[in-house]
């Protein structure tokens, strides 16, 4: 599912075996060699009454399917970092053009030149406009060295229609960067979504009597309790509908016992949503969202959570391209900063001046081109003639 691709609460355990295989071809035999021995993935259904394996070929289009999934989001990736490329190709080759075709000034011993136009840090760290539905706003930069915090980027957890994500005319308000002065106002409830966030089975979402459920912002995964005499598939029913959902087991009198029989509380993708049987323990159901936002609750009728208090970061990878590449710059530049080296707009600068320097009608044409005599700070730009 798609969870994978953006959850990666998997990846420490994935790549400690990857490290301790040393090889991609090792690592692959570990994972299939699991699937040999721990599961019916290699096992042939001969008949219609067989309730383990697959029938013939379906396992290998598993794995190609999901092959040429992550085959199709590394070409996606490829082409946005084409465009990217192209992009700033053409913007620098048309500031270039502007910058030689204009009269420069007269030489002189220093001149300070306003470069309104040149993007500063502040400018850099500002967000898409209000009302993207990604928004990651951060402070401007100053020159001033502070502790660095971890960049953590926060979903829009009031995307669930809740009274207190309403404002008083009826708009939702906007998605925010989290910031942790805000006052808790139920400590409670704080504390149980905490034992919740300490639990893989109820990361995001909760604990219940018969269940569990963790999510993502595009899946969710319901852990439904079973009997130890539940061994097989033949004895569970799950039925998946756009916005039901129904899990039955056959107890020891033969008859089917419910277990969740309710509404779910927003729609799911049918046909990209799927269960499987752990014997004796639970039935795992795996459910796509339709919308990528942050459920409540799993059931309509169960006690709902405050999303407010669950974990909305989310991965750069999930961000749209122009989030991504604004908070890649972001990042970058603050690197540069740390090292002393220019950051991005003062790249900019350096590299338009260098290919303007010999230009005709510039007073530095002839002499090599000297970074030093360039002095690009805040909005202004000095440059020391000859």
């Amino acid at each position: 599912m798609a969870a994978n691709v953006i959850d990666g609460k998997y990846d420490s355990a994935l790549l400690g075996i990857l490290q301790h295989e040393g090889q991609i071809d090792k690592f692959l035999d570990v994972i299939l060699g699991f699937l040999y021995r721990r599961t019916d993935f290699y096992r042939i259904m001969k008949t219609k009454q067989d309730s383990m394996g697959f029938p013939e070929g379906v396992a290998v289009k598993l794995l190609l399917s999901a092959y040429k999934k992550y085959e199709h989001f590394a070409k996606r990736d490829e082409e946005y970092r084409q465009r990217m490329m192209e992009q700033k190709r053409k913007q620098d080759a048309m500031e270039i053009t502007e910058l030689t075709d204009s009269t420069p000034p007269p030489a002189a011993k220093i001149v300070e030149i306003e470069t309104s136009n040149v993007p500063s840090a502040s400018d850099i760290a500002d967000g898409p406009p209000a009302g993207d539905k990604n928004v990651c706003q951060s402070e401007p930069a100053d020159d001033k060295p502070r502790e660095t915090e971890p960049l953590q980027i926060e979903q829009n957890t009031d995307s669930v229609d809740t009274p207190q994500n309403m404002s008083g005319d009826g708009k939702k308000t906007e998605a925010k960067v989290r910031t942790g002065d805000e006052k808790d106002d139920n400590p409670d409830e704080t504390r149980r979504q905490q034992q919740y966030q300490a639990n893989p089975e109820s990361y995001n979402g909760a604990i219940r009597e018969n269940y569990s459920w963790s999510q993502s912002i595009t899946d969710i995964d319901a852990h439904v309790k079973v009997p130890k005499s539940v061994r097989k598939g033949k004895d569970v029913k799950v039925e998946i509908q756009r916005k039901y959902l129904k899990v039955c087991y056959k107890d020891d009198s033969g008859g089917w016992r419910e277990v969740v029989n309710d509404a779910l509380m927003w729609e799911v993708n049918k046909e990209e949503s799927m269960w499987s049987l752990v014997p004796g323990e639970h039935v795992h159901v795996s459910l796509e969202k339709v919308q990528e936002r942050w459920w409540e609750a799993l059931l309509q009728n169960e006690d709902k959570i405050n999303v407010r208090k669950i974990d909305a970061s989310r991965p750069m990878t999930d961000l749209g391209d122009e989030e991504q590449a604004k908070i890649e710059e972001m990042m970058y530049n603050d690197r540069q900063k740390k090292m002393g080296l220019p950051q991005t707009h003062e790249q900019k600068v350096h590299n338009i001046l260098k290919q303007a320097w010999d230009a005709d009608g510039s007073p530095f044409k002839g002499q090599p081109f000297d970074p030093s005599k360039v002095n690009v700070s805040g909005n202004n730009m000095q440059i020391g003639g000859p």
